[in-house]
């Protein structure tokens, strides 16, 4: 029997339906269900257990049971249905969110913070506090009753974070009875008490989530079990980190946010990722709120070709009709992509050939905008957030493979890359910017945006950067307006503007800092609007023009791109994160900045099309390096992919270049130690076996 471990085609079916009408799952039938998976080609398969609703379709002992599995095992008839047709079989069981529990037990609901909104959770769903050791142990009962009961592979809970910022009695005194202070009554990310209160509830939610991974083990040690990732990329109001993936068997998450997300989140999860294959995991509809908008093929394909190149596991979340009906049609369309991925099985894995690493810091995932219930620039995202999925686009679209680094393990694979990436980290830790400052010292290089450290994780706000010596430039004031612009002091950033003289950028207001020179080399000035800094605003007519701020007045003493020599490294410092901009302008910059200013060489490059995105990964076992080409569009253009790639040998003979799908030897030639070849190809997606001589 294959595990659901390996599976790398896996299949979820959402089966949050209440109980109220009596119709609500009357016609599901397991067998039906198998029957699609196996026609669909999944090898693994994610079975409902207990819903958000906080039903359960099998007999547990405690808790609500859905009405459809009052007289039946909803749950054992599934899984020995999907495991005759050969499917492994893991249990997912929601967590927090419980409307049952939540209605018969209301001392365990979370309590909002009064001076903070509730976000996004009210209406439909009630959700439990973590803290809560009631709670706790009616999660512990149902969880080590279902494991006991069936041997599933894996045990799959969601929704393991904060859904308020939770003032509840048991919050308050576990907090006291921790620290000796009240909760803080605020959100102000300068206020120690707050600091101290955000730690602790990123704290207490890992906690929960290992007490209930641990109490499943007790029953099966070795139990294989995970949490959704996804709430650590949804900024720090869930108190999930990116990081306490380390707490999982594998990395694992459901996530909707488009290609720019995908790119960035496979690159993520492949850095957090033990032995077992990642899982990326999203809906066959273009979102969980549209229950029959089901995507088109060519989008279902790219979602998934994008994950084995990554050589993660793809799963598709279908949503059952309330009444238990199957879409027997999404099966036949998951049946043709999952057809299509197969054919690579074989050819995935490996050690990514990345140069440049962006640093997603945990520390750094707040908006230090933001105070009380007032909403800064992303609510519940960060500034630093937007910018590391705006570099993750502009790195891809300049086809430069990348990887992530997280808060724990910049220190020990730092060393792995030629280019680190610090995109808008205003807080950062005193260790983190030791790593970097022996770094550059050393012989690396480094992009930094924004506020770059000056926010410490007590609350401390600093006066200058942390690494002023690294970026060669001190902070004298911040930026206070809507706008700035960057004037451009070298030929190739002035070309990389095109016809404007000028490059637009956006602060983070009070927080985007101006600078002068400290050592270091301008590559671009500040120009303010007129009648900066003040809103524009009819009644004190402080504008230019009515609907824009165009450029006005030159700072020629404030620089707002600089270059600096460090030990044997280099480092560019820009003071607002211009990757998070979508012009042309931005991404041209950003290139000259990579390429020329710190001479960036990655060992995989291409000139193809911008959605054209190009990976590699080496196999040395296998002696060969894999290089994968995906044409990255919303729709099918009826263009060939193309892309002229050109890789860096390190001293290895090249025997032969393959196209692994149809076999096909491709023309090639070597040169300087490189290779190079073009793709050409009616599919959207290419893999490529560059193989050398043993």
């Amino acid at each position: 029997m294959p595990s659901y471990l390996q599976a790398r085609r896996r299949m979820l079916l959402d089966m949050h339906i209440p109980d109220w009408d009596p119709a609500f799952l009357r016609s599901y039938e397991p067998a039906d269900l198998a029957t699609l998976y196996a026609r669909a080609g999944a090898d693994g398969a994610l079975v409902y257990c207990k819903s958000h609703v906080g039903l359960s379709y099998w007999p547990t002992p405690v808790g609500g049971i859905h009405p459809a599995a009052a007289s039946r095992d909803l749950v054992g008839e599934t899984k020995k249905a999907l495991e005759d047709k050969g499917i492994g079989v893991a249990a997912y069981h929601s967590v927090i969110f419980d409307n049952w529990a939540g209605e018969r037990h209301p001392d365990w609901r979370t309590r909002h913070m009064a001076s903070y909104p509730v976000r996004g959770w009210a209406g439909r769903y009630i959700t439990m506090c973590a803290n809560q050791g009631d709670y706790r142990l009616y999660e512990k009962t149902q969880i080590t009753a279902l494991v006991e009961r069936y041997d599933f592979d894996a045990l799959w809970l969601d929704m393991a974070f904060w859904t308020a910022i939770c003032v509840c009695a048991t919050c308050v005194a576990k907090f006291h009875a921790e620290t000796g202070l009240d909760l803080p009554e605020r959100v102000d990310w300068q206020d120690p008490r707050w600091c101290s209160f955000q730690c602790a509830r990123e704290r207490w939610i890992a906690e929960f989530f290992v007490e209930l991974r641990d109490a499943a083990r007790e029953v099966r040690p070795g139990l294989a079990v995970t949490h959704n990732l996804a709430p650590g990329l949804n900024g720090w109001f869930h108190g999930q980190q990116a990081d306490h993936a380390r707490l999982d068997s594998f990395p694992a998450g459901d996530l909707y946010g488009g290609r720019d997300q995908e790119t960035f989140v496979l690159a993520l999860m492949r850095t957090l990722a033990g032995d077992e294959l990642t899982e990326f995991m999203t809906s066959r509809t273009t979102n969980l709120n549209q229950h029959c908008s089901t995507k088109s093929e060519h989008e279902m394909l790219i979602e998934a070709a994008a994950a084995v190149a990554y050589g993660s596991a793809f799963l598709f979340i279908d949503a059952i009709d309330p009444t238990g009906r199957l879409n027997a049609r999404t099966y036949d369309r998951i049946g043709r992509v999952f057809t299509q991925t197969k054919a690579f099985d074989r050819f995935t894995g490996g050690t990514p050939l990345e140069d440049v690493a962006i640093l997603y810091s945990d520390t750094a995932r707040i908006d230090p905008t933001e105070v009380a219930g007032q909403d800064g620039a992303g609510g519940p995202s960060s500034p630093h957030q937007r910018a590391v999925v705006g570099i993750s686009r502009m790195l891809r679209r300049l086809h430069i493979p990348f990887g992530v680094l997280t808060d724990n393990t910049l220190a020990s694979r730092v060393e792995e890359f030629k280019l680190i990436v610090l995109p808008e980290a205003t807080r950062l830790t005193i260790e983190a910017c030791d790593v970097i400052r022996r770094f550059v010292h050393n012989g690396g290089s480094v992009y930094a945006s924004g506020g770059a450290g000056m926010l410490q994780v007590d609350g401390e706000r600093l006066d200058d950067f942390l690494l002023a010596d690294v970026f060669g430039c001190s902070v004298v004031g911040v930026e206070d307006g809507e706008c700035i612009y960057y004037r451009p002091v070298t030929g190739s950033l002035t070309e990389a503007c095109g016809v404007d003289p000028y490059l637009p950028a956006t602060p983070v207001r009070g927080w985007t800092p101006r600078v002068r020179l400290s050592g270091g080399k301008a590559l671009a000035t500040l120009n303010v609007p007129f009648g900066y800094p003040t809103p524009r605003s009819q009644p004190g007519h402080a504008f230019a023009s009515i609907h824009s701020s165009p450029p006005w007045q030159e700072c020629p003493a404030n620089p707002t791109l600089v270059a600096n020599r460090y030990g044997a490294g280099q480092a560019v410092y820009s003071t607002c994160a211009i990757e998070v901009e979508h012009g042309e302008a931005h991404q041209e910059f950003l290139s000259v900045i990579m390429r020329e200013v710190l001479a960036l060489r990655p060992r995989v490059t291409a000139d193809a099309h911008p959605d054209t995105w190009v990976i590699g990964a080496d196999q040395p076992d296998h002696n060969r390096v894999m290089i994968s080409v995906l044409q990255w569009t919303e729709e099918p253009t009826g263009a060939w992919t193309r892309a002229a790639v050109t890789l860096a040998c390190a001293g290895r003979t090249v025997n032969q270049v393959v196209d692994v799908a149809s076999g096909k030897p491709l023309d090639f030639t070597v040169d300087d130690d490189t290779v190079s070849f073009d793709v050409a190809s009616p599919e959207v997606f290419v893999m490529c076996s560059v193989e050398f001589a043993m």
